[in-house]
């Protein structure tokens, strides 16, 4: 339902004529939106019920395009805006961990960085035993070294 609303809005009607919206450019009608919920006079529900869209939303938007332009208003996937790397110190606590005690879980030493201030995820976790080769399976499957001079 919210899409077929916000799909109405397909053009931008002024004296001078008509420029034709693409429905699925997004950016473009949150644009006349904004242009209309600031400087249209109409009451502000009035366009927010025009454009199906909430009192936050419209005011994120707003912000966003203060802070960026229309860039800001251009879709974003989910999921950070840059690399993320593990500080140094989380890594020598994950693989000290593991190497101390093999049956400790990702999940366990996530909750142990956790009670010592470090937000990581699980997931994170074992990105790191994996890329040190200290996942359960392969850390068990390491066969003991056998010397060979003897002095074993």
């Amino acid at each position: 339902m919210a899409t077929a609303k916000r799909s109405l809005v397909r053009e931008i009607k002024g004296p001078g004529g008509v420029l034709p919206l693409r429905p699925q450019d997004e950016a473009a009608v949150d644009l006349v939106m904004l242009i209309e919920g600031e400087t249209s006079g109409r009451p502000l529900e009035d366009v927010l019920r025009q454009y199906d869209r909430s009192r936050s939303t419209y005011y994120e938007k707003l912000r966003r395009f203060r802070d960026a332009g229309l860039e800001g208003l251009l879709s974003r996937p989910p999921g950070p805006r840059s690399p993320w790397r593990r500080p140094l110190e989380v890594i020598r606590f994950i693989v000290t961990t593991r190497l101390r005690n093999p049956e400790r879980s990702a999940a366990g030493i996530a909750e142990d960085l956790g009670r010592l201030g470090h937000t990581v995820s699980t997931r994170s976790v074992e990105r790191t035993l994996t890329q040190f080769g200290l996942t359960r399976h392969a850390f068990r499957s390491v066969a003991p070294v056998e010397r060979t001079d003897g002095q074993g």
